[in-house]
């Protein structure tokens, strides 16, 4: 598998787990960047993923698409040309930036590119821009899934249909719950089904009557709290050798059980040991058949037991000998992994220059060697996309990219839209290896040229894109599509992928996505004939993970493109450039205009709302931060019931991901949150209440949360998060069973707060930096809660800009 790698905003580039490990052990990685990996919703600690693991998934909708294009929140910009030059200069003077960032946007667009991804190499634009290698019985990601979809389905469908305990009072429930994981995961018609996996995990893992071990491996699986996971899978465990199940799902339970636990735990080596001996029982048991192969290959080379493999590689590979002469393809790609793994210990982490020259013999020794066992795998099964694929990365680190693009071209022969294939081969193209940014586009140009909108290979358009602009980098939010030389393509992939979805799903996924690309892009026209070919009402997931608020762009396209379109503009480009007093009077001027459509003078009020409150704080004055309403449109509701109390406090009720919700007015950096909150319920008497600040999104990591929160196993604490992961600073305390208040200053990066006037924090580093366009965060209140039903209620929360 391979992942994307942020360093505090920064994109690092695209690594497969082995490098990031093996740059991670060199020192030249903290642990603290952040990922985001094939089959993963979003983006997490690098520790966190090298310790725990993640198995492969299929992506949101659109589902025509395949699973490992990056969500768009990863998406970053390039500058171009003189562009660049401007911006150096005035580095220093960062307020003026902010100023200029978006104003330059439509100048952007147009320029050509950036002069130092544009390095002469016409033969790797040659090699790069050839057209894509397929034939009518070339396989697809579909084909891919339904192989997948039948494996999975006799492991936990048969498995426990054939060989589960089947407690009528529990059995109806766990049969829809297990058909349901391997649908969402794997394609299948019950994948439609309203059920939420993480709900019916509680549930059936809290059911008494339900005690099957594989019921509670899943439950473990699709778990939203960690601590609830690893019981789960204890559970599980416990429960197995009384259970007539096979090998496989005993394996996923512990191999995923010391993935949660880390290698520092004592349970570490008992369960490395019972992971081995429960592999060589797959093959003995029937849970293995030499059909499985690719399947199997791609657990341990690219899923959820790498981590696995590469701790235990030569065992793992003797196990696979073992099997058999009908294991022969496995036990090539296993070898070969394991000596790619092998070359880069020899290496080592440093750069070039701390090479030794035992490091390199070490490292073409084993790469060689790895070159023999995938291309005898390959000559054994040329129409099995693995083995070629891998050898596109081997080239990589020694034959360079004509040999890279020969096996590129062998993959995309087996199997057109095979992901990694792409990854790696686009990562070869990059300035640093072997590319430049007309090779880059070249590429994508070359995918859309292919025509196969029932496949991902056209959107790869949009990963090449990304690459140009991850090269350089421009503020969050900020993109090239527009440039002469790529809107025509992304306009020709977007057309093709709208008229070629038959499900509705599909074709409202396609159009929000393209109608957001057009924003970006300052083709509002083509953005409002998308929202309108929808109904103005886009797909809600296709709106996320875009690194700034989008939740008013449907608004605001119909207010550029309505017939106040020219004046809208004008007002935007000055709160853009952060001349609030002047947007201020351009939209009070506009407020009672009788050539306002309904969404315009919509628009216009919410404008208006978000800047008199912003012109309150530019005054260091306190504004209230709470709606005024339960459906307050100066507020984003993303989770969790909203009440309003006559009073003016608000209750929130969490649903299973707790509960959040955050107003639109631009805070700046440097502010000050004040209140209280009342614990109104909780069934388990455990709680959390907090604020959350950046661009706030569950399954985003682009935010910050600062929660108070009593949990069972943590106890009392306060903690200052990246998003609501456990990249944090926490302090533990006692706090109050019902009511507690607190004061919390985020100044130049650091936090300092008090708890019931008990101090917490003073001028603590957060866990990292995030990236939040025009240095405006978006404040909120939100946590994480381990009780559904837990109800908190909000009080006197008040905001303040703190002064520069």
């Amino acid at each position: 598998m391979n992942y994307h790698l942020r360093r505090q905003g920064e994109d690092l580039g695209i690594f497969s787990l082995e490098e990031l490990r093996r740059r991670r052990q060199a020192g030249e990685l903290s642990g603290l960047e952040y990922v985001q990996g094939e089959g993963m919703k979003d983006w997490q600690p690098l520790d966190l993923v090298l310790r725990q693991g993640y198995r492969t998934v299929p992506p949101p909708v659109p589902a025509s698409a395949a699973r490992t294009g990056p969500s768009p929140v990863l998406i970053w910009t390039c500058i171009a040309g003189g562009v660049v030059l401007v911006l150096l200069f005035f580095a220093g003077f960062g307020l003026m930036i902010s100023r200029l960032q978006r104003g330059i946007m439509p100048i952007i667009n147009q320029m050509p590119g950036n002069a130092g991804l544009s390095q002469p190499n016409p033969q790797a634009v040659i090699t790069a821009s050839r057209s894509i290698v397929w034939t009518n019985t070339t396989q697809t990601f579909s084909d891919e899934q339904k192989r997948e979809r039948k494996f999975r389905q006799r492991q936990w469908v048969e498995g426990y249909e054939k060989r589960g305990q089947r407690n009528p009072e529990c059995d109806a429930e766990a049969n829809l719950f297990i058909h349901t994981y391997v649908a969402r995961n794997y394609g299948g018609p019950e994948a439609t089904n309203a059920i939420s996996l993480a709900d019916e995990s509680d549930n059936l893992a809290n059911d008494p009557s339900c005690t099957d071990p594989l019921v509670l491996t899943v439950a473990a699986d699709e778990s939203l709290n960690q601590f609830d996971a690893i019981h789960r899978f204890q559970r599980a465990l416990a429960a197995y050798p009384g259970s007539s199940h096979g090998a496989y799902p005993q394996l996923y339970a512990t191999v995923r059980l010391a993935d949660h636990l880390g290698e520092a735990s004592d349970q570490a080596g008992a369960l490395e040991t019972s992971a081995l001996q429960l592999l060589a029982k797959c093959f003995s048991d029937g849970s293995f058949t030499p059909g499985d192969q690719q399947e199997i290959a791609d657990i341990f080379i690219n899923g959820w037991g790498y981590d696995f493999f590469e701790q235990n590689a030569p065992s793992v590979c003797n196990i696979a000998h073992a099997a058999g002469p009908d294991y022969k393809w496995l036990a090539l790609c296993l070898d070969g992994e394991h000596e790619i793994i092998e070359a880069w210990a020899a290496r080592g982490g440093g750069y070039v220059n701390t090479v030794s020259t035992e490091g390199w013999q070490g490292f073409n020794s084993h790469l060689s060697s790895a070159r023999g066992d995938f291309t005898a795998a390959w000559n054994l099964h040329p129409d099995w996309p693995l083995a070629p694929e891998r050898m596109i990365y081997v080239s990589l680190g020694s034959d360079g990219l004509y040999e890279m693009r020969t096996w590129f071209d062998r993959t995309t022969l087996a199997q057109i839209d095979y992901a990694r294939a792409w990854s790696d081969f686009r990562w070869g193209l990059r300035p640093r290896w072997y590319g430049n940014e007309k090779a880059m586009l070249g590429l994508g140009a070359a995918a859309v040229n292919t025509g196969r909108f029932d496949t991902d290979v056209p959107r790869k358009y949009m990963d090449c894109i990304y690459d140009v602009e991850s090269e350089m980098g421009l503020p969050a939010g900020q993109h090239i599509y527009g440039r002469n030389d790529i809107w025509p393509n992304i306009k020709r992939m977007y057309d093709g992928y709208v008229s070629a979805s038959s499900q509705p799903k599909d074709l409202n996924a396609w159009r929000t996505s393209y109608a957001v690309v057009a924003y970006f892009a300052h083709h509002y026209d083509v953005a409002r004939s998308q929202l309108e070919a929808v109904d103005w009402k886009p797909a809600p997931e296709n709106m996320k993970n875009w690194s700034i608020d989008l939740s008013l762009m449907p608004l605001e396209v119909a207010a550029r493109t309505g017939s106040l379109g020219t004046k809208i503009s004008a007002a935007e480009l000055a709160r853009d450039n952060d001349d609030d007093s002047m947007a201020l009077k351009d939209y009070t001027a506009l407020k009672d205009s009788p050539e306002a459509d309904e969404r315009t003078h919509e628009f216009i009020q919410c404008r208006l709302s978000e800047l008199s409150a912003e012109e309150q704080l530019e005054e260091g004055n306190w504004i209230r931060l709470l709606p005024t309403r339960d459906d307050d449109p100066d507020w984003v509701f993303s989770f969790g019931k909203t009440h309003v109390l006559p009073d003016g406090a608000v209750e929130v009720e969490s649903g299973p991901k707790g509960h959040m919700l955050f107003s639109r007015v631009r805070a700046g950096r440097n502010f000050e949150v004040r209140g209280q909150f009342e614990l109104v319920h909780s069934a388990n008497k455990n709680f959390q209440g907090g604020i959350v600040m950046g661009v706030p999104d569950f399954d985003g990591y682009n935010w910050y949360g600062f929660r108070l929160k009593r949990h069972g196993e943590e106890g009392d604490v306060a903690c200052f998060a990246v998003g609501w992961s456990r990249e944090q600073i926490t302090r533990h305390l006692v706090l109050n069973n019902v009511t507690n208040s607190f004061d919390m200053t985020f100044e130049d990066g650091k936090v300092s707060a008090t708890i019931n006037g008990i101090s917490v924090f003073d001028q603590a580093d957060p866990p990292r930096s995030i990236r939040v366009p025009d240095n405006s965060f978006l404040i909120g209140l939100g946590a994480f809660n381990d009780s559904p039903d837990t109800v908190i209620r909000y009080r006197n929360i008040q905001l303040r800009k703190l002064q520069d």
